[in-house]
């Protein structure tokens, strides 16, 4: 979903110091803004915003881009559902603009029909006494009824299904929203004689359901089939009404159904999540990491839950989170004990949690065999510094030497893996090279760009993410701005121009003599490689040329500073 107008109408009507003062607490400072960053830890405000260049750059983690890059690393969307979100605060119809991608049009009718069964649901469950008596006896009170929008599906066959056609959606669009199902007799309502809760994305649009029976109907509970707007393995429930109590937390508790949910949401515990009937996957951790690393997972403590938490805390420490378990008695689920115990009794079962590896070494069967699954954990966990941490924590609550669990590692055997730094610099080690200063000249004066490249062999260039930069824009040199580079560019190369925007690194009032001494440099060293080369192949006719050539380049005055 992409339009070079429609984006910029969206940046003309929204300033970002505005956009950024909704998420966090903005203080002047010369001629930008600071504040603590949003996306990482810390004491001294590092993150910086500026209104003249519409821009926002982290000097701590290196974070940065215009409104569009703020909001989708903030809200965890993606460009399309930022566009979405943007436009509508800047009061921007999409419809006006012809969109390109992957049929918005139909989406929105998608979205649309989603709303339409939400509210139909809703009015449903106020005419069912049956229903309402189901939640009564469940303990949801008449707050969470609303909260989470819950709803009820009829007996009826096919009247979800008659009520859409009666409002104008199309026969060929309603079977694509997972509410309907076609079988030999035609076609029917997936969700009948249900109790429903709603599933909505982040930015709080309807965009599944899910069906608990109130009779004893199979299956006991049903969720809506994937379609162009729902993935279940990327979706947690109730994500869009925990996401600011699990950033204010810096956790968040994983539980396995609605009622769970709703329950501990009920008790005062507004950070819980549950998956959708699936196991936890990496597509729930990308979902959850721009909001918090650490996990609470709270399960049944029947064979049943501890299998589920062993699943889920391996692919945890995979993904770099930090995760510990809390197994409730055997026979209940957190909806259950809240009930029946309430909320101070559930908090201080909250203080029992075991870590991954007191998890793991008090699970049933061999100590060695729990041992090494613990390992196998730590192997496989991403985060190097949480690796030896772990390591620790297992040799102390083990008794196993350090040295013999290291042994038993992959990763120790084959040596350590070092990381190649293709992203720069990291912020705390940023030094200035010629490769940077060139790229920075452009950055703060796009004009020049032109020139820079007509006198500038790329393949010359030895910062791989600058070469990277540099071949990126080039093709635009004569048409370069700030919003064209963020528009081009990857996370790395918008946190570098972002950076040097705010930094550049040179006397601005200088930049042609900058401009000047970085080519110099920049071709010096390419001739020295040239003679390097030509030294250690022999070819003394070449070797002469070069040195000519070299001694003509230190002589040559460059036009521009005539």
């Amino acid at each position: 979903m992409r339009s070079d107008r429609l984006l910029e109408d969206i940046k003309s009507r929204l300033d970002i110091i505005e956009v950024i003062s909704d998420y966090v607490e903005l203080k002047k400072s010369g001629q930008n803004y600071k504040a603590n960053c949003p996306f990482h830890s810390e004491k001294t405000p590092s993150f910086m915003v500026s209104p003249g260049k519409q821009i926002f750059h982290c000097f701590g983690c290196g974070a940065g881009g215009d409104i569009f890059g703020f909001v989708m690393k903030y809200e965890n969307l993606n460009f399309n559902e930022t566009l979405k979100f943007l436009a509508k605060k800047a009061g921007i119809k999409l419809s006006v603009y012809r969109l390109e991608g992957d049929s918005p049009e139909k989406k929105e009718k998608l979205y649309a029909i989603q709303k339409e069964a939400l509210n139909t649901f809703i009015e449903n469950l106020k005419q069912s006494k049956t229903a309402c008596s189901y939640l009564a006896k469940r303990g949801v009170s008449e707050e969470m009824i609303q909260a989470f929008s819950l709803g009820y599906a009829n007996k009826e066959w096919k009247a979800l299904y008659e009520h859409l056609k009666a409002k104008g959606f199309e026969d060929s669009l309603i079977p694509q929203s997972g509410l309907v199902f076609t079988g030999e007799k035609g076609i029917y309502d997936i969700f009948r004689n249900r109790l429903i809760f709603p599933i909505f994305n982040i930015q709080g649009d309807a965009v599944a359901f899910g069906g608990r029976a109130i009779d004893d109907s199979m299956p006991k509970y049903l969720n809506s089939p994937e379609t162009p707007l729902f993935k279940k393995g990327e979706t947690l429930y109730a994500l869009n009404m925990a996401k600011d109590e699990i950033r204010k937390k810096d956790y968040v508790t994983i539980v396995e159904g609605y009622l769970d949910v709703i329950m501990c949401h009920q008790h005062g515990f507004k950070n819980a999540v549950a998956p959708l009937g699936t196991a936890l996957t990496t597509g729930h951790l990308q979902k959850l990491g721009r909001f918090t690393k650490k996990v609470l997972l709270v399960f049944d403590g029947d064979a049943a839950g501890v299998s589920a938490a062993k699943r889920s805390i391996a692919i945890l420490y995979e993904q770099g989170f930090r995760g510990k378990v809390l197994l409730l008695p055997e026979g209940d689920d957190p909806d259950s004990f809240l009930r029946k115990t309430g909320s101070s009794a559930f908090r201080s079962e909250m203080g029992k949690a075991m870590s991954m590896v007191d998890f793991i070494l008090n699970l049933k069967g061999e100590r060695a065999d729990n041992i090494r699954t613990a390992i196998e954990i730590i192997d496989n966990t991403r985060d190097l510094i949480l690796r030896e941490e772990l390591f620790r924590e297992l040799s102390e609550k083990s008794g196993v030497r350090e040295s013999v669990i290291r042994g038993e590692t992959k990763k120790y055997r084959q040596g350590p893996k070092i990381r190649t730094a293709t992203a720069g610099p990291r912020p705390h080690e940023f030094l200035f090279n010629e490769d940077l200063l060139l790229l920075s000249a452009i950055v703060s004066f796009p004009g020049h760009a032109p020139y820079i490249f007509e006198n500038l062999n790329i393949e010359s260039i030895r910062t791989p993410l600058v070469k990277k930069i540099f071949k990126e824009i080039q093709p635009s040199a004569d048409k370069l701005n700030m919003n064209v580079m963020l528009d081009l560019l990857d996370d790395d190369g918008k946190s570098l121009i972002t950076r040097l925007s705010l930094n550049p690194g040179f006397d601005v009032e200088q930049v042609d003599k900058n401009i000047t001494d970085c080519l110099k440099k920049i071709t010096h060293y390419e001739m020295e490689e040239r003679i390097k080369e030509a030294k250690k192949s022999g070819d003394i006719r070449l070797l002469n040329k070069l040195l000519l050539e070299k001694q003509k380049i230190i002589r040559r005055k460059d036009d521009r500073t005539e």
